[in-house]
């Protein structure tokens, strides 16, 4: 299986809706690791960014621990994100937020 390239998950999460994230897997060269990319329930807060990225050993605990960076720009996370070969994206948006 090919990595998503930087343009599918900047075409993605261009399209966030509130509640919605991208769920990826590294490869094991980077630790298998999860990355979770949302948009920051915060925004338009002050000294806010639009987006939020989260890594984790696993999916649970990238949703629950600090964000690991964020930004207005979609391009600079997806750029980190691809530098790391991600082999899939999980669908884990709420139910809810599908529902909408």
């Amino acid at each position: 299986m090919k990595p998503v390239s930087r343009n599918e998950i900047i075409e993605r999460m261009e399209k966030l809706q509130p509640g919605e994230r991208l769920t990826f897997q590294l490869t094991p060269t980077f630790s298998s690791q999860f990355v979770i990319l949302e948009l920051n329930p915060a925004f338009p807060g002050k000294g806010e960014k639009k987006y939020l990225l989260r890594v984790g050993k696993t999916e649970e605990r990238a949703r629950t621990d600090k964000p690991y960076n964020s930004s207005d720009k979609a391009k600079k996370l997806a750029e980190w994100v691809a530098e790391r070969w991600p082999q899939w994206v999980v669908d884990t948006t709420p139910p809810q937020a599908k529902a909408a």
